[in-house]
């Protein structure tokens, strides 16, 4: 009788079983907690992984225009203007699709050169799309036209011009392309 004071009774407390059952419940759960967030760590560097190889991938099929222009190719019949040429070629193997052909509301003058003035697509190493606009070198020799086209991923961008041609010469300055939604 003296000892059952100092002892726990098992219908109070549960037996050695029963508590061995929590500790190893306990155990678990604080495992199964880590395992839990090491699997939420894993998840977030996949997810980071993926947008790393997705615009990686958009950077490998997007095509990059170049521009040159000349006043040399024609003529009008007026001598205090010019005809600014912009010719448009593509540096990468990547393909720009869906080229527009009315880049400019104002200045931009249509003059059929051949065949090649109806494609809307540009590859490394094709005849470049000519693009043409009529301006006052007195009056200030400025064109600003914005070229829209796409890559083969369906990806839209819209990328603007900005055109110096003056008794100086002539300086063409490409924006950034942008992305369109």
């Amino acid at each position: 009788m003296i000892f059952s004071i100092y002892l726990l009774p098992a219908e109070v407390w549960g037996t050695v079983s029963d508590w061995f059952m929590v500790a190893v419940t306990s155990v678990t759960a604080f495992y199964l907690y880590k395992t839990l967030r090491s699997q939420q760590e894993v998840q977030k560097t996949q997810n980071e992984l993926f947008t790393i190889e997705n615009i990686r991938f958009k950077e490998s099929i997007k095509p990059i225009l170049k521009y040159t222009g000349t006043t040399q190719m024609m003529h009008p019949g007026d001598e205090t203007k010019k005809i600014l040429t912009v010719e448009v070629s593509n540096e990468t193997s990547s393909n720009a699709l869906n080229i527009s052909k009315i880049v400019s509301e104002k200045d931009q003058i249509f003059i059929p050169m051949g065949f090649s003035d109806t494609r809307t697509h540009l590859v490394k190493g094709d005849a470049p799309l000519l693009f043409h606009f009529l301006i006052d070198p007195k009056g200030g020799g400025f064109v600003s036209f914005s070229l829209s086209y796409q890559d083969i991923a369906g990806t839209k961008y819209k990328q603007g011009v900005f055109c110096i041609c003056d008794e100086i010469g002539i300086e063409l300055h490409p924006y950034l392309p942008k992305v369109l939604d």
